[in-house]
């Protein structure tokens, strides 16, 4: 049986026979787009092609310095943003600048973009020039060392998602690990069950003695073995006697030595009265030599060094003499007890009373001479007049430096009258020199003219100027100010 070959299968069997025949017939069946060709832009960048994209839909193309643009572009000149093919209506226009260069194919020919804007082909826009491009236009664009190359193209066929075939998909069911899980479950449900046992069960907890420890119970109840009892050898002294002549070398009982000592508590009477009166004796030799020393101190027959310190009529051997020099104090004795012997003119007057002291004459005043002695007071004054401003970049309003100088000038009156004490007559100018800074802190503080003649005090001003602080500081920069003090005393 012959098989004719129908036009259809010579086609299809010619078509088989050459390669790239069945690409090429599947390219001729896909559907074609019909649609609007869109935008083909190229980045060239030091002679290679850095970048390439198709704009799948028509849309205007921005270029510059920002990520927020379809191709970012850094070159002096170029704005942050920039819309190198905008899109009005339906058709496109190409913008360009002073600083860009290059061609663009259009209907008439190609034209170069510096003739065009030089010869007014191009139109002006203000800031750039606009040329109408077509679907069929195609050229290149210089930005710096940036080159665009772009041209119009059927827009690619948007490809559907691959999916796998339905026998190859698997749902969530069938992609689990069944005998992993069941090793899971069953571990799970274990140790669970283990937990929940354990939270119930009631273990038996010991009491009373049962809970003491063997080897403590040990020690508590059972009663240690009593040691042997050694029975003592009963022997006569006629036996003892040859044991004793037979052991010369063995050592005396300690213990009848210690009771042959006599203790403190079996003294004889007479051995303790011995040791009262030695006692007494030691007593009575020492207040002896202390009273010696006491009289030779005094007395200026026997050299005493007393005596010879305050020879001269200051103090006396005799202190019966002195007291009775003192008015109003005697010498206590043993008839009057605390009375005290009253004294006029040096000579005894008798003894009286405590109570009658108040009635004697002198008791009753105030001693005039001999007064409490009160340091005088040194005040001195200050006056501040509006300081200058002498420097600096910022801006501040003088008032607040004197305001504040106002509020402050108590602690630098301080500083003048505390060496106003040891000079009554000091006076002067002291002109402090301080800088203020923005934070409002004073830095740079030093003495720039003190006709006070003392150190001290221009120093005390200058610490104390240091520590103010102003707020707000000055706006813009530092500011130095000279502000004059001048101190006069008041007494």
């Amino acid at each position: 049986m012959s098989t004719e070959k129908t036009p259809e299968t010579q086609q299809t069997t010619g078509a088989g026979s050459r390669p790239g025949a069945m690409t090429m017939a599947m390219q001729a069946a896909a559907p074609k787009s019909t649609g609007p060709k869109v935008l083909r832009i190229g980045i060239i960048q030091a002679g290679k092609i850095v970048e390439e994209r198709v704009i799948r839909r028509r849309e205007s193309v921005t270029v510059g310095s920002s990520e927020k643009n379809h191709f970012v572009i850094h070159t002096e000149g170029m704005p942050a943003r920039f819309e190198l093919f905008q899109l009005v209506g339906g058709d496109y226009i190409l913008n360009f600048t002073n600083i860009m260069t290059g061609r663009v194919g259009l209907p008439g020919g190609v034209q170069d973009l510096t003739q065009m804007r030089d010869s007014g082909a191009a139109r002006n826009a203000g800031t750039h020039f606009q040329v109408k491009i077509n679907d069929n236009s195609r050229g290149k664009v210089v930005i710096g060392n940036t080159t665009l190359l772009f041209q119009f193209v059927v827009p690619p066929t948007v490809q559907p998602r691959p999916q796998l075939p339905a026998a190859a998909r698997a749902g969530f069911v069938r992609s689990i690990d069944w005998l992993f899980t069941a090793f899971m479950v069953f571990t799970f449900m274990s140790m669970f069950g283990f937990i929940v046992y354990l939270e119930n069960a009631d273990w038996p907890i010991d009491s009373g003695l049962a809970a003491v420890p063997e080897d403590i119970a040990h020690l508590i109840f059972e009663e240690p073995t009593p040691p042997p009892e050694e029975k003592p050898e009963e022997t006569s002294d006629s036996d003892s006697a040859p044991e004793q002549a037979k052991a010369p070398d063995k050592k005396p009982d300690k213990q009848p030595a210690k009771a042959e000592e006599p203790g403190p508590e079996k003294d004889s009477p007479e051995q303790q009265q011995a040791v009262a009166e030695k006692s007494a004796r030691i007593a009575q030799e020492a207040a002896q030599a202390a009273e010696a020393l006491i009289v030779g101190a005094l007395s200026s027959e026997a050299g005493g060094a007393l005596a010879d310190v305050l020879a001269g009529g200051a103090v006396t051997g005799n202190a019966q003499d002195i007291l009775s020099q003192a008015m109003g104090v005697g010498v206590a004795k043993s008839g009057s007890g605390g009375d005290l012997r009253q004294r006029s003119g040096g000579a005894s007057s008798g003894v009286s009373g405590l109570g009658s002291l108040a009635r004697k004459e002198g008791t009753t005043n105030a001693v005039g001479e001999g007064g409490q002695v009160q340091e005088r007071t040194v005040k001195g004054s200050v006056k501040s007049t509006p300081g200058d401003e002498i420097g600096g970049s910022g801006d501040f309003d003088s008032s607040v430096v004197v305001a504040l100088i106002k509020t402050r000038l108590r602690a630098i009156q301080m500083c003048y009258e505390q060496q106003l004490r040891r000079n009554p007559t000091l006076a002067g100018k002291v002109t402090v020199e301080f800088s203020i800074q923005p934070r409002g802190n004073v830095t740079d503080v030093k003495v720039k003219e003190n006709t006070t003649n003392d150190a001290a005090v221009g120093t005390c001003v200058a610490n104390t100027v240091s520590t103010f602080r102003f707020n707000p500081g000055p706006e813009g920069g530092s500011v130095t100010y000279a502000y004059p003090f001048v101190f006069s005393p008041q007494n």
